[in-house]
């Protein structure tokens, strides 16, 4: 049954007078969320009242809804407080030699890149590998630019500056096939689109919870394959990695079972809590169905831009579209005009390195988009 956005659209209060298409730039709250930030607020207000089993309750919660829109295992669900910490977590828990390499595609996130770049110290080289002529990930250039010391590639699902989707299945039979660990950032795809992490061999993925989870920042999921587990040594550590407890100074490093190892010290439980509630949202609506939702409005965006004189610089080979898309008038300066003039009029966009990104989610109509087209001046 398609989805309706009616179901949600009253759940989300920046409805009531934006049309709000910027997703991949910040997930807004819905009135659920907030409710469950004040119930923790409250809390907090008034220590007494925190219930230890109820916190751990929102814990186990949230790994079975990261492993639902993951596709994997709770056992194998971790947190950290953001996308960042989550590659430097890989990247320093590998057991790394000088002259072994990573590869990583051009023009990625920083937070991707930086964490393996200051794996140069020890003598690890970082490969990033450039886009094809038409300035998008191939998946062929980064395999030709793996070699026998190539232990991991790190890619993102959906990239940030024009959606362009990378083939997880790809990915996963490349890099086992090269026995390469698969480390993906699913920041702009969990959520939005179905993941399968396990049905497609990948070994860690991980997002930061502002933008498609809507949560805010300080939630970073991360979800690891058994490999990637027992490839990736956990680095900095707490009194949550063990099994012992916290009044037990009899230390010993006996890893708690799966991801839970990586965990250190306290959860953030806002962030938790808000990324509970959103989840039932997000979980309600479906990412299958949500992938279609938005594809539908992304089409109906990309045939009016290209009839009214706009170039897409989104790619336009179905396997790739994402719900992220963006257009452009050749100019950032004009394209910023755009983008501000848009926010005057209530329409919330962002501008990017190939021009006016749009990214609608579940709860978005063909209204919205509409109020988009009609802000748009004619080329």
């Amino acid at each position: 049954m398609p989805l309706d956005p009616s179901q949600f659209r009253a759940e989300f209060p920046v409805t009531e007078s934006w049309a709000y298409l910027n997703h991949a730039t910040h997930g807004p709250f819905s009135r659920r969320t907030i409710e469950a930030l004040n119930r923790v607020a409250s809390f907090w207000a008034v220590p007494p009242m925190m219930d230890g089993a109820l916190r751990e309750g929102a814990i186990v919660t949230a790994r079975e809804n990261v492993a639902a829109l993951a596709g994997g295992d709770p056992k194998r669900v971790a947190f950290v407080g953001n996308l960042g910490d989550a590659m430097s977590l890989c990247a320093a828990g590998i057991d790394w030699r000088s002259g072994d390499n990573v590869v990583i595609p051009r023009d990625e996130f920083p937070s991707v890149v930086y964490p393996f770049m200051n794996l140069g110290r020890l003598g690890v080289e970082l490969r990033l590998v450039e886009k094809d002529a038409r300035g998008f990930t191939d998946l062929n250039r980064v395999a030709d630019a793996m070699d026998d010391r190539t232990r991991a590639l790190v890619i993102s699902h959906v990239e940030f500056m024009d959606g362009f989707r990378n083939d997880l299945g790809a990915i996963g039979r490349l890099c086992r096939e090269r026995d390469v660990l698969s480390i993906v950032d699913v920041t702009q795809s969990m959520g939005a689109l179905p993941i399968d992490a396990d049905a497609n061999g990948i070994d860690v993925v991980a997002a930061h919870g502002y933008k498609w989870l809507m949560c805010s920042y300080g939630f970073g999921p991360i979800h690891f394959s058994q490999r990637a587990i027992d490839a990736i040594h956990p680095v900095y550590v707490g009194r949550l990695s063990v099994n012992k407890g916290f009044e037990d100074l009899d230390y010993a490093l006996d890893w708690r079972e799966g991801a839970l190892r990586y965990q250190t010290g306290g959860i953030n439980w806002l962030s938790l809590a808000a990324f509970n509630a959103s989840a039932e949202l997000i979980r309600a609506a479906n990412p299958v169905e949500t992938e279609r939702h938005t594809l539908a409005l992304t089409d109906r965006l990309l045939s009016a831009v290209a009839e009214m004189g706009y170039t897409v610089t989104s790619c336009l080979d179905r396997p790739h579209r994402s719900q992220i898309v963006s257009f452009t008038t050749g100019s950032r300066e004009t394209d910023a005009a755009i983008v501000a003039d848009l926010a005057q009029k209530h329409v919330a966009v962002s501008l990017r390195g190939r021009g006016v990104r749009v990214s609608p989610y579940f709860y978005n109509t063909d209204d919205d988009v509409d109020r988009l087209i009609a802000g748009l001046p004619r080329r």
